[in-house]
């Protein structure tokens, strides 16, 4: 991107283009369609109907009602599983580059697993009655979903995953031979296979089922609304608004992120859609291209934990809590709110500090910002207002979903041929297999847990582990979030966490709702935290910085995500679940403590701060975080000391300079 007039809609659809172009598995499925070869088109035209299958199905059930809970798991489970056969062989081929030699056993397993769903479905009634005396046909079917979703899990998110479920199967069937804590009586293969297939404890689970029912509908929303140029409104919304204070693109990037979490379930295709626009103006601004690229990765990851679309974990996280989504809605605001405002206030320090001004270049205003994209804002609204009402996911995603097709029409700049709106279904679709084979893996892991009891025994570890003290267990909590984190997506990290240590956490008493948050938070935070910090170093690459600088400047921006978590697990007011008064309380020491840590860790107001001062400063954010009242209002006393003099000289200065 060079300089110049950002009016030009080419800069934004070059944006929009690299978002595409970052999470598409299918860039060239035209190109194919049109010139490939016959094995090429074979496999392309599988991968449109098997996308086409699960975006219509989603669509008519939210409109029409659910088929049998289980039976569209299954058919979801079959589709999704097949999609990331295709996409991706077992060696990590692209689909457009497989040999028939490594196609061939895919399709075969494709069909046999069809075959299955088929056979579930013609005899649903019998095959459910058959729980607890299985058919060898029945087994034979379970162990090939079993084996297929483990293998796309393995191809598509790591072995990490995967791992971790044939060791607990282990455990479970080989119990007996485990030392200690972990020994258990052995579970026939039989009723493994059994619990795991047959019954809604595993494969066909609760996270399958919120998948299946509306995840992948809002996931169709957001890959529509990208394919309608939506990333080209939200970044000449965000210039027109703050692009012209001294440093205004770090502002924004927060912005223009934050709106487009609602865009794109992926961290880094959020730091490559928006990156590409934000990043380059940074640097042309004054920034150093390595604290370039940590505001945008800070920012985009930032836009998972930002309602109301907030990432595709989230909506698990309502399945597994069993509770509705716009409950995850409601009790995220807060914290979101402070992550953001924390990354506000570090990024303006560090502006000021360096003495940045404001950018000669031109930009869009915001009439001329609303009349390219405003009307998508009616997209959003009707997407938000049912959920706000009561209405299910499935009906509030579909709503919004057939709005955003009607004033998409409304302006050119956002009206795209017929074939792209379809496109969005298989975008939605075939760039989140990752999202189906960790929901589908979570469930084995939870159905394993189950027929084992290896769960109790697991939270029975973590509290001896942490010797019964929950700071400790969450310290580990958010330890092994972190390094799942390093290679695993966010949904995997927080389900794998949420299934073996949140139980633990409950037991020692943290709120539940607190506890899987606080396992969302820092499965997100992984990808700003080093050695493997994939979205800082997505935006490095950008930036044309070095990837552990931009880490480790990503890791200190993002220092507020470390607390919040901790303040709402032991203050749930936070999350909105108190009294009012409780609320009240807990958000300004929660506001004040992040306020205390940005100028803490960024070492400056109006000047550079000693260390004294620094070290006072986190003393007082430690004091604010505390749930105590005393400590709370040390903590504040502590940071008046410290920020006040300086706030009564700027006062002084300016009455001076004015008289």
């Amino acid at each position: 991107m060079t300089s110049g007039d950002l009016r030009n809609p080419d800069e934004a659809a070059r944006a929009a283009a690299s978002l595409r172009d970052a999470t598409d598995a299918l860039p060239s499925i035209r190109a194919v369609i049109r010139r490939g070869s016959f094995r090429q088109r074979l496999v392309a035209a599988l991968i449109i109907f098997l996308s086409m299958f699960l975006g219509v199905m989603m669509i008519y059930c939210a409109l029409f009602g659910s088929l049998t809970a289980f039976l569209q798991r299954c058919a979801f489970v079959w589709a999704i599983l097949s999609v990331g056969l295709l996409l991706r062989s077992a060696g990590g081929r692209r689909w457009s580059e497989r040999s028939w030699a490594s196609l061939a056993p895919d399709l075969l397993l494709v069909a046999v697993m069809a075959a299955g769903m088929v056979y579930i479905f013609i005899d649903y009634e019998d095959f459910a009655r058959r729980i607890g005396f299985p058919f060898p046909e029945d087994l034979a079917i379970g162990i090939i979903y079993l084996v297929v979703a483990l293998e796309v899990t393995r191809r598509f998110i790591g072995l990490a995953m995967v791992v971790v479920c044939l060791a607990f199967g282990l455990q479970a069937l080989f119990g007996t031979h485990f030392p200690g804590m972990f020994a258990a009586p052995n579970v026939r293969w039989q009723t493994f296979i059994e619990v795991l297939f047959m019954q809604d404890n595993g494969i066909f689970g609760p996270t399958a089922g919120v998948a299946a029912s509306y995840l992948m509908i809002f996931l169709i929303f957001g890959a529509m609304l990208v394919r309608t140029n939506g990333i080209e409104f939200f970044e000449k919304l965000s210039l027109a608004l703050l692009g012209r204070r001294a440093g205004g693109p770090a502002h924004v990037s927060i912005l223009s992120s934050a709106l487009q979490g609602t865009t794109s379930g992926s961290v880094v295709g959020n730091v490559v859609g928006m990156g590409n626009v934000t990043i380059p103006l940074m640097i042309r601004t004054g920034f150093a291209p390595h604290t370039a690229g940590a505001i945008e990765a800070v920012a985009s990851s930032g836009a998972q934990i930002m309602p109301p679309v907030m990432g595709s974990a989230a909506f698990l996280m309502a399945g597994l809590l069993g509770i509705g989504y716009w409950s995850i809605v409601v009790a995220a605001l807060i914290p979101a709110l402070l992550y953001f405002i924390a990354l506000h206030v570090q990024v303006e320090i560090y502006i000021r500090g360096q003495g940045l001004q404001a950018t000669t270049e031109k930009l869009p205003t915001v009439g001329e910002a609303m009349r390219s994209g405003g009307h998508l804002m009616i997209a959003l609204a009707a997407l938000i207002a049912p959920l706000f009402i009561g209405a299910s996911p499935q009906l509030s995603a579909f709503i919004g979903l057939a709005a955003l097709f009607v004033v998409s029409l409304l302006h050119r700049s956002t009206r795209v041929p017929m074939s792209q709106y379809l496109e969005s279904v298989i975008d939605a679709m075939s760039n989140n297999v990752a999202v189906g084979a960790a929901v589908t893996t979570a469930g084995i892991l939870m159905g394993t847990l189950w027929v084992s009891g290896a769960g109790n025994l697991l939270a029975d570890f973590v509290i001896a582990v942490s010797s019964g003290h929950l700071f400790v267990a969450l310290l580990l909590t958010a330890l092994v979030a972190l390094v799942l984190g390093m290679g695993l997506p966010t949904p995997a990290v927080y389900l794998t966490v949420a299934v073996l240590i949140v139980p633990a956490l409950v037991r020692m008493g943290a709120p539940e709702f607190a506890s899987h948050m606080f396992a969302f938070y820092f499965g997100i935070l992984a990808n700003v935290t080093p050695p493997v910090a994939l979205a800082a170093y997505a935006a490095a690459s950008i930036a044309g910085a070095d990837l552990n600088r931009t880490g480790f400047v990503a890791l200190r921006l993002a220092i507020s995500g470390f607390v919040v978590p901790f303040i709402f697990v032991y203050s749930p007011g936070l999350l909105l679940k108190d009294d009012v008064g409780a609320i009240v309380q807990t958000s300004i020491a929660a506001l004040l403590a992040v306020l205390a840590l940005a100028i803490a860790v960024e070492g400056w107001l109006r000047g550079r701060l000693s260390l004294v001062s620094r070290a006072a400063l986190l003393l007082a954010t430690l004091c604010l975080a505390m749930p105590d009242l005393g400590l709370r209002l040390t903590g504040a006393a502590l940071l008046g000391v410290i920020v006040g003099p300086v706030l009564l000289r700027r006062k002084s200065s300016s009455k001076e300079s004015g008289s």
